[in-house]
């Protein structure tokens, strides 16, 4: 008899659940394999040679304010409650600090398990802060070949077991942090600050996006690592607060910000602090004001989408964090 595959699943990493987002919510293991062609000036391609292979394991994870510290890790330079953030260009994130590699596992209800022994978070998802909005967008898991091991080895990349397999951990919690979302930029009229003092809505969700680059580390093509090259965060909306001369004055190229100039400068960068459901809040470092619009007509608001970008500030030396969860 053929075997049916169906029904949900959960990944299980850094000792916590990541449950998938939504009615029938997918989570896909994708085995890519890199080929190289062997090719005959004569005969054209001839046959091809097994190159790099990795597993890409990808979902938008469910609500829960819990999966941030694994979501967004402090090598980032983020800060999770009274867990300072550190940023560290060029941490491995499958073995950072050196630290031995860390299994990510995919567990069925009906028994079966997947085992990914070398795996990290490599794509972090978008937050989205609104009423109606699932709190993060889609993020990826890379499971590269385990430490010491050769392509093609048992279990070197993956192993299946099909059936009977125990749950491997992590229980879902009830730390659901969606709804209405609000925004105090510094002390900036119009932006939370200044004598009105009515903070920033957006007409429809706050989305901050984390800006992370990624550079593999292979040997004869096959990836061995990854090191983490640059980050930074952006928070988006559509404003429902500030004038139009108010956003004029921010983004300053009307008004003094000239060609070459530094972006949270000469006192023009300031915290962002967004603030929801639960007391919970998420801070933007030193952030200065990026775009600007004006719409007419249609159905949208007349504003158009601004961006409040970070920009790193140093103590004795050190980068200090860059962006800011609440516990």
């Amino acid at each position: 008899m053929n075997t049916i595959y169906a029904g949900p699943g959960k990944v299980y990493i850094n000792s916590i659940a990541l449950w998938p987002e939504g009615e029938n919510g997918q989570i896909k293991a994708e085995v890519r394999q890199l080929t190289h062609d062997v090719v005959s000036g004569f005969f054209g391609r001839v046959t091809c040679l097994q190159g790099d292979a990795q597993v890409v394991i990808s979902l938008t994870p469910f609500d829960n304010w819990s999966a941030i510290p694994t979501l967004f890790p402090t090598y980032l330079g983020v800060s999770h409650g009274a867990t300072a953030g550190a940023l560290v260009i060029g941490t491995r994130p499958h073995n950072p600090d050196g630290a031995a590699d860390a299994a990510a596992k995919i567990w069925a209800p009906d028994g079966r398990l997947y085992t990914f022994p070398h795996a990290a978070i490599c794509r972090h998802p978008d937050i989205h802060l609104g009423l109606d909005k699932a709190l993060f967008g889609p993020t990826e898991i890379a499971a590269i070949i385990a430490a010491g091991s050769t392509l093609g080895s048992t279990g070197a990349l993956y192993t299946l077991t099909a059936t009977g397999a125990a749950d491997p951990g992590g229980q879902q919690g009830s730390d659901y942090e969606r709804g209405a979302w609000t925004g105090i930029w510094g002390t900036t009229s119009g932006f939370g600050g200044g004598s009105s003092g009515s903070p920033i809505e957006a007409e429809d969700e706050w989305v901050i996006s984390t800006v992370a680059k990624y550079s593999p580390l292979a040997v004869q093509t096959l990836v061995r690592a990854y090191k983490l090259d640059n980050v930074s965060f952006v928070a988006k909306c559509r404003p429902y607060g500030p004038t139009h001369a108010q956003i004029d004055a921010a983004i300053g190229v009307n008004a003094g910000r000239i060609l070459g100039a530094q972006f949270a400068a000469s006192g023009t960068g300031a915290d962002l602090v967004l603030s929801g459901p639960n007391s919970k809040t998420i801070t933007l470092k030193n952030a200065d004001v990026v775009g600007a619009g004006f719409e007419f007509g249609g159905t949208k608001l007349g504003s158009s989408e601004i961006g409040f970008v970070t920009t790193m500030t140093f103590t004795s030396g050190a980068p200090q964090p860059l962006l800011v969860f609440s516990a």
